[in-house]
């Protein structure tokens, strides 16, 4: 049986606006604008160098339904040099660019093969005589629910079959957002070579054999979406798997912890961040989240320096948007440890329905702010990772709000 090369890829977002940075230096939030299209286009060029079989993309080849004429442009170029180099592309859209949205579309070449919103099964021949068959469906609306996993089918005859979903593991139950929701024993029960997951941004190994995978996305979005991100290039033969993370950001979100323990002077702390800054390791341009801690000692007009941002403008002043940056974009202080059950019961109510929402009680909550008709077209809508990171800013200011001067 000949072995097979192929790219697995997900979760593209391509067009991603990058709304809540237009404040940063116009040349750095020039390039974060650019950064999924050139993440994309190193993916291409791997999947050349790499002479790969085919490529697979499992979701989110947009950031939203409506993709821009823009965006279908670049991505037709990218698509035209696989063409080009005789390389196939398998294509199931998500949730974010659902088949049912809005969309201009142009044409692409005779080497893309999209999945419809039935679940189905494309062959493919190799130049080395492997035949494949591969099988998924592409989201006809933005929520999936239902547990499409048993619609797969079952002992495909070829040489390999690869699975590809957009969803999440677990229970529509859970208390998390789920699509597609999927067991690895339901995905094992299939008999398949290769599951090409996408949807989490994180890049996971579920199961080893068969390969369950999620490569996470290409670019990170947001600080939540931390260290490098890419694409897995795929081996497959008789006997055995082998996967090769390749990175494709062309910006890193990263985080640096500092300890204050012993500082006193503003700028001491101001030298002694700037140098954490400057340590972190990346050959890229980089947002970095600074998290310091041991801040007890420290005086009351340092502490609101680090509160009200005097502190974050300082060094973001020091910043030059030249070459490679590392541009520190938020300051946090570690809270200090609180007795939740010493609280007031009235409070101690209040955190725990805070905690116990999922993302679609806090969008309910949040709809009178999303909808209002002068603030939705500056917003961008809210994904799970957004509202879990609201949930908890809530919990911190309930715990500590913040110093009145």
């Amino acid at each position: 049986m000949e072995k097979i090369r192929f790219i697995h890829c997900a979760d593209l977002h391509l067009d991603s606006p990058f709304k809540g940075l237009q404040h940063l230096p116009a040349e750095l939030f020039a390039r974060i604008q650019n950064s999924t299209f050139a993440a994309f286009e190193k993916l291409v060029q791997a999947a050349i160098h790499e002479q790969v079989d085919f490529m697979v993309i499992s979701g989110d080849l947009f950031d939203e339904e409506d993709r821009s004429i823009r965006a279908q442009a670049r991505l037709l170029n990218q698509f035209n040099l696989l063409h080009k180099n005789e390389i196939p592309v398998y294509i199931i859209h998500g949730n974010h660019d659902y088949l049912g949205g809005f969309r201009l579309r142009l044409d692409m070449p005779d080497n893309i093969h999209v999945f419809s919103d039935e679940t189905e099964v494309k062959e493919l021949n190799t130049k080395y005589g492997a035949v494949v068959k591969i099988t998924g469906f592409s989201y006809g609306t933005r929520h999936i629910r239902d547990r499409r996993i048993s619609e797969y089918p079952k002992q495909l005859e070829a040489d390999y079959v690869i699975g590809l979903l957009h969803g999440s593991e677990g229970s529509v139950h859970s208390e998390h957002e789920s699509y597609a929701p999927f067991s690895i024993s339901e995905l094992k029960e299939k008999n398949y070579h290769y599951w090409a997951l996408g949807h989490i941004h994180q890049r996971q190994i579920l199961n080893s054999e068969p390969p369950i995978v999620y490569p996470g996305n290409i670019q990170g979005r947001h600080r939540k979406e931390t260290g490098e991100k890419g694409c897995y290039l795929v081996e497959l033969d008789k006997h055995d798997a082998f996967l090769t993370f390749i990175p494709t950001q062309e910006i890193i979100w990263g985080e640096v912890e500092v300890s204050l323990d012993g500082f006193e002077r503003f700028g001491e702390i101001y030298q002694h961040i700037k140098r954490a800054a400057e340590e972190y390791e990346t050959q890229c341009d980089c947002l970095l989240q600074i998290h310091v801690r041991d801040v007890s000692g420290l005086s009351p007009d340092i502490l609101a320096a680090i509160e009200n941002g005097d502190l974050l403008q300082a060094l973001q002043a020091d910043s030059a948007a030249g070459e490679t940056v590392k541009w520190i974009h938020s300051i946090k202080s570690a809270p200090p440890e609180t007795d939740i059950d010493s609280k007031d019961p009235f409070i101690k109510d209040v955190l725990h329905t805070i905690t116990n929402m999922d993302a679609d009680d806090g969008r309910k909550a949040l709809a009178e702010l999303i909808e209002h008709p002068g603030l939705y077209r500056f917003m961008d809508p809210l994904e799970e990772e957004e509202m879990s990171d609201l949930v908890q800013e809530a919990v911190e200011l309930i715990l500590h709000p913040p110093r009145v001067q």
